[in-house]
């Protein structure tokens, strides 16, 4: 393929969005990984109520389990203490469980009164801290771990990406051989000049970031200063949580930046004539709802979607897209470090109307 026969991603326009696939490469944890990482640093209770959420043969969700825990905590407090982030759902923690342990209930019965320093709230900050030990890059990119990364955003200068994961990886990118800006923020941004030579590239964090930090009395989001050693010192992080939505349920919060940032990904897609789903596992409602709208109602003829997986075919639900419409989808199997040239790659202009 030579640069005659391609168009360039900016044109058309391009969106990428990036699952917890993308970020496996550069040394980030699967989700069984952030378990294992998780039973290592955190006080043995952890893996007690992860017994009682799982059974033996079922591996453990640390998202999942995070809320099976917020709600066990939230039992343990007297209503007016309850945290806001909860709301009014239902706290039934049947619906978590497969099993309810007697000597379970027979400890939140005996905690009902004791509120201060409760272990399960001790877990709850304990994770916390270690969610961003573990998402932070504490080091350099270096080759050839980050190569791959370091190619995406490259070739996506002057577009968008949006991710789902936490880490600040791909902020670092533009400090690493790289001369145009990263943007991304908490809040949306006024546009910046188009400057052909400086063009930023727009990193929509959609659950947030472990580089920013959550208000805990307010809700307000705010991103962390990179000259104040912030995240690791306990002082810093007294009455504030990092600024990501974990736990399993609803990604979509109220409170924060999340709402507007879901509002400028779908303002993306619909700019959009060429999205790249990379590493995601289409689990999340809020997000494959965009994608199918796009596919169905925004994308027009010619345009293209894009998804690389290590799994074997395309997800289920592309599937039920493509038979709904005939639109043009590509998928390019394997891990992401592999495959990001492919995945990126310019488009023959034959393909395209």
């Amino acid at each position: 393929m030579n640069d005659e026969a391609a168009v360039t991603l900016a044109d058309p326009n391009t969106l990428v969005l990036l699952g917890a696939g993308a970020s496996v490469g550069a040394g980030f944890p699967t989700s069984a990984r952030l378990h294992e990482l998780l039973l290592a640093r955190l006080d043995p209770i952890y893996a007690n109520v992860a017994r009682l959420v799982f059974r033996e043969d079922e591996a453990v969700d640390p998202e999942r389990l995070f809320r099976a825990m917020e709600f066990l905590n939230a039992l343990e407090m007297p209503a007016e203490r309850l945290d806001t982030g909860l709301g009014n759902e239902s706290r039934d923690i049947a619906a978590l469980v497969q099993t309810w342990c007697p000597d379970v209930a027979e400890y939140l019965d005996i905690r009902r009164h004791r509120v201060q320093g409760s272990p399960l709230q001790r877990i709850i900050d304990q994770l916390w801290r270690a969610l961003v030990d573990v998402f932070s890059l504490n080091e350099a990119p270096v080759q050839p771990r980050f190569k791959y990364l370091a190619d995406l955003v490259s070739e996506m200068r002057g577009q968008t990406v949006v991710t789902l994961n936490y880490d600040d990886a791909l902020e670092h990118m533009h400090g690493w051989a790289m001369t145009f800006r990263i943007v991304s923020a908490p809040y949306p941004e006024p546009a910046v000049p188009d400057d052909p030579l400086t063009k930023p590239l727009r990193l929509i964090k959609l659950h947030g970031s472990v580089n920013w930090s959550r208000d805990n009395a307010t809700g307000d989001v705010s991103p962390m200063q990179p000259t104040v050693s912030f995240r690791y010192t306990r002082e810093a992080w007294e009455g504030h949580t990092p600024g990501i939505i974990f736990g399993a349920g609803n990604k979509l919060r109220p409170d924060g930046p999340y709402l507007a940032l879901y509002q400028e990904f779908r303002e993306a897609l619909a700019r959009a004539h060429q999205v790249i789903v990379i590493g995601y596992s289409f689990r999340d409602p809020h997000v494959n709802e965009a994608l199918r709208q796009w596919f169905l109602y925004l994308a027009e003829d010619g345009d293209l979607l894009r998804v690389g997986d290590v799994r074997a075919g395309l997800p289920p639900a592309v599937e039920v897209w493509r038979q709904q419409r005939g639109l043009d989808v590509e998928f390019i199997p394997g891990p992401a470090e592999q495959t990001m040239s492919d995945l990126v790659a310019r488009r023959p202009r034959l393909m395209r109307n």
